[in-house]
């Protein structure tokens, strides 16, 4: 992805106010390196926080139609620097676009010695808003309602994910598979990996026996807190760039409170303070509105499905119920163009992962006017 570099002298601060500039739509004529004309049908949509800059994106250089991810550089050689050519999450690379070309090359290679078109892209150049209204966009104009395909999405988004923790239900029972998800959701994109294995290291019965053996007087969140901060010692964990809420120690003392609060006593099962429906004992003392809902969204309910310990009706309706925790980054665009005439596309928990499965299977794999919204 983009980094921070000083200004150069044709005005760019950073890659990523390049990274703007391209998907604000650069005004044409535009041509590649090797002398062909480029067209820009769809710039891509954002990519996340490693990878490339923009994926899904539909260009046609020359008599080329290339559909795939563009990654941006100040500098042309930016792409060996930063190891992209070695990187397999690079290899849908179709398009560099870079402020200066210092290699002087026609193209760049990739993984095998793929040659990849080079656009030279400068400060000056100006920009046009959208180069691309999709189909879905044309279509909630004309009164197509999103909402009930975004739920069934949904739907399917939480039964995927009850597939993929259906073998740790299995091996591990639900507890603690729940247990798991609670730590690695808590753990965040900085520190998933590290928090799954702490929930290996220090298993949930373990953690409940040595929550029985405390001290009188030392309350049971506080025991659990830290007895998981003793347990992440050994971890490596991360903690630079990160909100102090979100700092590794004060998301372990969360996690402390919330398994003392629905983990009662030594049982390690289906956790007692989750009966069916009761989501509102996710919320404790510095867990926010939209962290409780992540919770719900991508541990309680995915692992009471995968595990049978909710009814399905029920853990449907609960999905239904939950509200938005607010529109990722990556589905502003895919907002703007669903929500015609200042409908909330989003609003729902459930369609928000409705939203995020279509962004997936077609917004970001250049299949733009095929997906279930963009009408006949």
């Amino acid at each position: 992805m983009s980094t921070r570099a000083a200004p150069t002298a044709a005005g760019f601060a950073s890659e990523a106010e390049l990274a703007g500039r391209w998907g604000e739509g650069a005004r044409g004529p535009l041509r590649l390196e090797d002398g062909r004309a480029l067209k820009v049908i769809f710039p891509g949509v954002p990519g996340g926080a490693s990878g490339p800059d923009y994926t899904g994106a539909i260009v046609e250089a020359g008599d080329d139609l290339l559909r795939g991810d563009v990654e941006v550089h100040l500098r042309a050689s930016g792409w060996r620097s930063h190891g992209h050519h070695l990187d397999p999450a690079y290899a849908g690379v179709v398009l560099h676009v870079v402020e200066t070309n210092d290699t002087g090359a026609l193209a760049t290679l990739g993984a095998a010695g793929r040659a990849i078109p080079v656009l030279v892209l400068c400060a000056s150049a100006g920009v046009f808003g959208e180069t691309f209204t999709p189909p879905c966009a044309f279509a909630a104009a004309r009164g197509a309602g999103a909402e009930a395909t975004l739920e069934r999405m949904g739907l399917r988004r939480l039964r995927l994910k009850a597939a993929r923790l259906a073998p740790l239900v299995e091996s591990a029972g639900a507890g603690q598979a729940l247990y798991t998800l609670i730590l690695e959701t808590l753990g965040g994109a900085a520190n998933r990996g590290a928090f799954a294995r702490l929930a290996r290291e220090l298993p949930l019965a373990a953690l409940l026996e040595r929550l029985e053996g405390r001290g009188p007087g030392v309350p049971r969140a506080l025991a659990a807190a830290a007895e998981l901060k003793g347990a992440a010692a050994v971890l490596v964990l991360r903690r630079a760039g990160l909100r102090p809420l979100a700092s590794p120690g004060r998301r372990l003392e969360v996690a402390g409170a919330l398994i003392a609060g629905i983990w009662p006593g030594v049982v390690g099962g289906w956790p007692g303070g989750l009966r069916e429906g009761k989501l509102p004992r996710l919320r404790v003392g510095g867990l926010g509105r939209s962290a409780a809902i992540e919770l719900a969204v991508n541990a309680v309910l995915p692992v009471a499905l995968a595990s049978g310990a909710w009814d399905e009706a029920g853990i449907e309706a609960a999905w239904r119920a939950l509200p938005s925790p607010g529109t990722y980054g990556r589905l502003k665009r895919l907002e703007r163009w669903l929500g015609h005439a200042g409908g909330r596309p989003f609003a729902t928990a459930a369609r928000l992962q409705g939203g995020l499965l279509l962004h997936g299977d077609y917004c970001s794999r250049g299949l733009c006017g095929r997906c279930p919204l963009s009408g006949p």
